[in-house]
């Protein structure tokens, strides 16, 4: 054997690894895997908080509420609700994040986490996070005047194509999930509307009463009650099915326009959370989405429950991220 077959030799012999270094690594994998089995199995053991990227007093932040004390008693341990409000829910967003994965930092997202990535405002996005599980899915309604000369979906898209950007559309916020929602169709009928932002949705509804817009894209809770006094009338509902008060009013699907988007709360946690801890929370809001309280509370702010999984969230997120992009 040459000089230099020799050295080659003992050049792989250095490469390989020693038996004392395969026992050293298995046993360092298997004191990590140890270690976050031991934490899904003790946990929780201390105050969990739950972040919500709104003000106090809004519709998430009182939901947040009302979620908080269910697994407070599902889990013996208190929920804490922090408001972390800023930058149209930037803030709290990032901070849930940045929040240690350990179980103990849950968070309330929802559509503007999307929304803002993808305007450029922030570069976290909804694969940043571990997501729970659904907590409601509030659908939206396309509503005019009463005594409009629009009466039917089809007219008020046909007069729209007839004369691109002079039907008024209201929304309660500029880069919202309704602004979006009349974004969105838009792009499936192939018309053009002058998009109308206003400080909040009950805001539009007070401009279209008063006959300065022709017409918003609000939740159907908040034009419910306008539109069973008369004063309003819904020409669509968005989404798959027809909403229990309003009966006679047709879907956008039923129309030929499966519109997919809405305001919705889930729930998430930082992205590296252990599994064990991520199924075991959204089991617990699973149980907590029956309760009466929840479901009372929920009623009283015109919330529609609507509860998925983590995977079944996940799948959702990705949907809705597809859609949003096609918008902007």
């Amino acid at each position: 054997m040459g000089t230099n077959d020799k050295t080659e030799i003992d050049a792989i012999n250095r490469s390989r690894p020693t038996r004392r270094s395969v026992i050293l690594g298995s046993a360092a994998a298997l004191a990590l895997f140890s270690s976050a089995g031991a934490l899904a199995e003790q946990w929780p053991s201390r105050p969990i908080e739950l972040i919500v990227p709104f003000a106090p007093g809004g519709g998430t932040d009182l939901l947040a509420r009302a979620l908080a004390d269910e697994l407070s008693k599902q889990f013996d341990v208190p929920v804490q609700v922090v408001n972390r409000a800023g930058g149209g829910g930037v803030v709290g967003f990032e901070d849930i994040k940045a929040a240690k994965p350990d179980g103990y930092t849950l968070g309330i997202l929802t559509a503007q986490l999307i929304t803002a990535n993808l305007r450029g405002v922030m570069k976290t996005s909804y694969k940043d996070f571990a997501p729970v599980a659904m907590l409601t899915i509030d659908y939206a309604g396309l509503s005019v005047q009463a005594n409009s000369k629009w009466k039917t979906l089809p007219e008020f898209l046909d007069a729209a194509k007839a004369d691109p950007g002079s039907i008024t559309v209201g929304n309660g916020s500029q880069g919202g999930s309704f602004h979006m929602l009349a974004r969105n169709l838009e792009e499936a009928a192939g018309v053009k509307f002058k998009h109308v932002p206003f400080d909040g949705g009950p805001a539009a509804i007070v401009q279209l009463l008063g006959g300065h817009i022709d017409s918003t894209v609000n939740g159907v809770t908040e034009t419910l009650p306008y539109i069973q006094s008369g004063q309003l009338r819904m020409l669509a509902v968005a989404g798959t099915k027809r909403y229990p008060e309003l009966p006679e009013v047709a879907t956008s699907a039923e129309l030929g326009y499966p519109l997919d988007i809405a305001t919705w709360r889930g729930v998430g946690m930082p992205k590296d959370t252990p599994a064990e801890i991520v199924s075991k929370v959204s089991d617990a809001v699973a149980s907590a989405v029956k309760s009466e309280n929840f479901l009372d509370s929920m009623k009283k702010i015109g919330a529609n429950v609507e509860y998925m999984n983590s995977p079944d969230l996940t799948t959702y997120l990705a949907k809705q991220e597809e859609v949003y992009k096609k918008i902007f």
